[in-house]
């Protein structure tokens, strides 16, 4: 049999004051959908889902229409998970809010707007678990709908210059002082620097300053930056486009005279040793923390 439960008794047994349920209701419009044959009004078990996510949203620092807006977004089996797994399940579930929200701004053409929800995850995930968890499946999610024609080239330099503020702006939350030992470049024909941007604010939140040479750096430059400062560490990136067996070699042999760490997915199998910028800013952390030879 279908549970069905009045106002009393949902708001018994969820702990939630009836006349907040009737305001929800009357507001917000996060109310009772299921009517008796008699045309009273009751709960079913996503209309309970959907009021004590809400619940929890609120508690999490949402205001009532914010909480209200994202709960009438989320599926049956999203609420589900949320109310079942407790705290971690509105993590997730910011999670792809945020995810949500990039994607919107994005398709809206409101740089703003993708600048400060990726502000936001920052802040309230720090820059690790923001990058993770809610910007990097965006951009791959742009990536994508770019592929396939639902977003043009316009939406995908909008998204990436937001998000590089939203980036920048965490770094400078966290001034480093000192030399730099630790080098951020991607290989030559990598023209996405997003992920390197992320780590530079990452490290800076650790306390470690960085030297950030950007985006299709020649293998023969990097050599010769090497060469010169002497760094403890060095961060490639590699994403759609991998190195050349030439350069393969090279870095082989830079690998020697440096702590050499590889993010990416255009690296060959097995070369790569970071997979998440959380693992690669961990890493980093361990070997700046090494006192230098």
């Amino acid at each position: 049999m279908h549970r069905r439960w009045t106002v009393g008794a949902l708001s018994e047994m969820l702990g939630i004051a009836a006349p907040t349920l009737r305001t929800w209701e009357r507001r917000y419009g996060v109310g009772p959908t299921f009517r008796t044959t008699g045309g009273h009004r009751r709960y079913t078990i996503i209309d309970a889902d959907r009021v004590a996510t809400m619940a929890r949203f609120i508690e999490d620092g949402l205001s009532a229409h914010d909480a209200a807006d994202r709960v009438k977004r989320l599926a049956p089996h999203e609420l589900a998970a949320i109310v079942g797994s407790g705290p971690e399940g509105l993590r997730a579930s910011g999670h792809e809010q945020a995810v949500f929200e990039i994607l919107a701004g994005t398709k809206e053409f409101d740089a703003a707007k993708v600048q400060s929800v990726a502000e936001n995850a920052i802040a309230r995930f720090g820059i690790e678990e923001a990058w993770d968890e809610v910007i990097a499946p965006a951009m791959i999610e742009v990536g994508v709908q770019w592929a396939d024609g639902r977003l043009g080239v316009a939406s995908e330099h909008l998204v990436t210059a937001g998000i590089l503020s939203a980036l920048r702006a965490a770094a400078h939350e966290h001034p480093t002082r000192g030399p730099s030992r630790v080098v951020l470049a991607c290989i030559e024909e990598e023209q996405h620097k997003l992920p390197i941007v992320a780590l530079g604010a990452a490290l800076a939140k650790r306390g470690h300053p960085w030297t950030e040479l950007g985006a299709r750096l020649p293998i023969e430059s990097l050599e010769a930056f090497v060469t010169s400062s002497s760094p403890a560490a060095v961060f490639l990136w590699a994403s759609y486009v991998g190195p050349s067996e030439e350069d393969l070699v090279r870095l082989e042999s830079l690998g020697r005279s440096t702590r050499l760490l590889l993010g990416g997915t255009g690296w060959p199998d097995g070369m790569a040793t970071s997979h998440s910028l959380s693992q690669a800013a961990a890493q980093l952390h361990e070997a700046l923390s090494q006192p230098l030879p």
